[in-house]
C-alpha cells in the first residue's frame, strides 16, 4: 500500500499533536522520541518516489518545530540563556 500524500500529511498533524502533548506535560526528550520513532516508522516502499522528498522535509520540519534537532537545541538555548 501506497500512502497518499494527504494520508502523510494526516500522519505527521497528529504527530504535531502527540508531540505538543507531551512538551506541555513535560516529558523527556526520550520520551518524544519514541513517538517519533513510532509514528515516522514508515517503509519506503509505502510512499511514492514522487513523495519521498516531502516525506523527509516534513519530518525534518516537524523535528524542527519540536526541538529535536540539532538547531532546535541551539535555538532553545538561545532563547533560554540569550
Amino acid at each position: 500500500m501506497i500512502y497518499t500524500r494527504e494520508e502523510l500529511a494526516a500522519i505527521f498533524r497528529q504527530l504535531d499533536s502527540e508531540l505538543r502533548s507531551l512538551a506541555s506535560s513535560g516529558a523527556p526528550e526520550e520520551e518524544r522520541w519514541e513517538v517519533v520513532e513510532d509514528m515516522a516508522h514508515i517503509p519506503a516502499s509505502a510512499i511514492s518516489e514522487e513523495d519521498r522528498l516531502w516525506w523527509w522535509q516534513q519530518l525534518y520540519d516537524a523535528l524542527e518545530r519540536h526541538g529535536l534537532t540539532e538547531l532546535g537545541a541551539i535555538a532553545r538555548m538561545n532563547v533560554e540563556n540569550p
